[in-house]
């Protein structure tokens, strides 16, 4: 392709707007101009793209005018306010936020699960990324789902404290410090010590008990497969490992189905890299890796229509990050 487009991430200098910017030069996407943004003045930062230091821009003074396609990789209130305006100056928006989930005209895609949706981002000019746990969770189910139906998931998400951005990240670290040096943790901005424990809540809680986060995962899941009969169970626990997601997934399958054929199927995704002789974990396999690893892959004994399994993925650059830069590369190819 020889056209090239000027491209912005909003949140450069985030977890996730650090591995877009990454996967942009990678994959050797079609870049004339790239502008990094952020919602305030970020004095001196910058963030490297093919051996430059890219200035950070605040999004209060960029004319959107200046750009083809824009990634927002920030909070749910910086889309908000910011996508709209990308989007009525023609860009092309591709959302990793939370922000449009409840805006039925805004497609939500995961491009190798739903890529005819991608051509509905003209209703608004923007196109939802899913959370890394839909992406995660739908690459391995949706197999079993076109075969013989799902009729209900438990699912146990391990997030890794990067699903709290570069706050986890760091916060983490500043924790496991003081602890190995015989030093207590103080102004912890999690509900408890995060470093060398687990933490039985991701998100806010709502007053049904489930949190925000888990809700998210329900509600995404619906609006992807435009299915609201598949009945879903979810729980987020907070684990200190730094990054990747583990899902510990039981399923009942609408029809019979044995752990061989699911097995099958799985191998025939070309995003899945599964070992029958390895139990893939996230320090190991996800950190880095393009693929969903999946492992443990058995029936289930209650059940006669069950299904157990364990996935594993990078929860930033893969189920995140290059979800959303598969949705833009479908996109120059096919509508502009």
């Amino acid at each position: 392709m020889s056209e090239r487009f000027n491209v912005a991430v909003f949140g450069a200098t985030t977890a996730l707007g650090k591995a877009v910017v990454e996967l942009l030069q990678e994959r050797e996407f079609p870049i004339d101009t790239l502008t990094a943004l952020a919602q305030d003045e970020q004095e001196d930062a910058s963030v490297l793209f093919k051996g430059k230091n890219v200035a950070i821009t605040p999004a209060q003074k960029f004319d959107w005018n200046k750009v083809n396609l824009a990634f927002f990789c920030d909070t749910d209130e910086a889309s908000l306010k910011h996508a709209p305006l990308a989007a009525e100056a023609g860009v092309a928006v591709i959302d990793a936020t939370n922000a449009f989930n409840q805006r039925p005209e805004i497609p939500m895609v995961i491009p190798h699960i739903n890529t005819d949706a991608i051509g509905d981002f003209r209703n608004a000019n923007i196109i939802v990324s899913p959370s890394a746990s839909v992406v995660q969770l739908w690459t391995v189910l949706k197999p079993i789902y076109d075969q013989v139906g799902i009729s209900r998931i438990n699912v146990t998400c391990h997030h890794s404290v990067s699903s709290a951005g570069n706050l986890g990240i760091n916060e983490l670290a500043r924790q496991c410090g003081k602890l190995l040096n015989g030093m207590q943790v103080e102004d912890n901005p999690f509900s408890a010590q995060l470093a060398f424990n687990n933490l039985p809540q991701v998100g806010t809680l709502q007053d049904d008990g489930l949190t925000d986060i888990e809700q998210q995962l329900i509600d995404q899941s619906t609006k992807l497969l435009g299915d609201s009969s598949v009945m879903i169970n979810p729980v987020s626990i907070m684990t200190p490992v730094f990054y990747g997601l583990a899902q510990s997934v039981n399923i009942e399958t609408t029809n019979p189905v044995e752990a061989d054929d699911v097995a099958n199927w799985l191998d025939l995704v070309e995003m899945i890299e599964r070992d029958p002789t390895h139990q893939p974990t996230q320090v190991e396999e996800a950190n880095g890796s393009d693929f969903v690893h999946v492992g443990r892959l058995r029936c289930d004994p209650s059940h006669p229509h069950g299904i157990n399994l364990w996935s594993v993925a990078d929860n930033i650059r893969t189920t995140s990050a290059l979800n959303c830069l598969k949705i833009a590369e479908l996109l120059i190819r096919d509508y502009y």
